[in-house]
This record gives structure tokens, sequence and C-alpha cells, in this order.
């Protein structure tokens, strides 16, 4: 993690661990077309009744653990769409491996995107989420 000071105002980013995830699944990702948002709208992953596919397992699981790692740092905008496909580790289809690789689509494309501290509002730290209560099928 990268932390850097301007004034008043501090950086976190992951920038050259992000490259070297990009560059290790990413599969010549420098000339692929980048990703807008870190999942398809309105994209609803489905169970892999299939049998285990152990290389795309490990591959997946692989991709998966270092998005958390990115998302916990500096980049909780994927947080939402690392943590849907997480629950599909133990048997992932190729569909969800390939949202994987979608999610890297948009990270490869906001790879300069950092968090940003600034002191100078004397407001605290104000944070927004979105649960994102709407795609889920169950109520609360």
């Amino acid at each position: 993690m990268r932390v850097i000071c301007k004034g008043r105002s501090i950086y976190l980013d992951q920038c050259s661990y992000l490259e070297k995830v990009v560059e290790r699944f990413g599969f010549g990702m420098r000339n692929a077309k980048f990703a807008r948002i870190p999942l398809p709208t309105g994209y609803t992953p489905m169970p892999n009744e299939g049998e285990v596919n152990l290389h795309m397992r490990t591959l997946f699981q692989q991709i998966i653990g270092s998005l958390l790692y990115i998302m916990l740092g500096t980049r909780p905008d994927i947080a939402f769409a690392v943590t849907k496909l997480a629950q599909f580790a133990a048997n992932p289809s190729k569909e969800h491996l390939d949202k994987a690789k979608y999610i890297l689509c948009y990270l490869a494309g906001t790879a300069k995107y950092a968090l940003v501290y600034k002191g100078a509002s004397n407001k605290g730290l104000i944070a927004y989420t979105d649960s994102d209560y709407a795609a889920d099928l169950e109520k609360h």
C-alpha cells in the first residue's frame, strides 16, 4: 500500500499490487477493453451444479483472494461484486471465473483510484454505503 501526504490530505492506493494482480491473472489485459462497473448491471450468479473442476477452483480462489485483499485495503467500490462471487468459491463455474476477470478489467481501468482523506473539512470521517438490498430477492 502506498501512502502519500499532500498538504492536509492523505492518499492511499495499491497501484503496484494491483498491477501485479492484473498481470498475473489478466491474460493480456493491457490491451483489453476496460469495464466501467465492477459487475454487469442485473447480474445474478447461480450455483454451479456440475462437478468441481480443481484447476478452475484453484484459479478462481486465487483471483478472489487477491481481489479481497485489494477490496479491504483501498478499493471498497468492488466490495459487493467480490463478496457476491466469493460465495461460489467451493465450486465456481466458468461464468463465475469470467465475472472475476470482469472485476479485474474494471480494476485495470481504474488502477489510479485512491482513497483520499482530506483533513481540511474538520467534519471527521464521513462514509456512505449502498448495501444493494434492491438486488436481494429475499425480503429483509
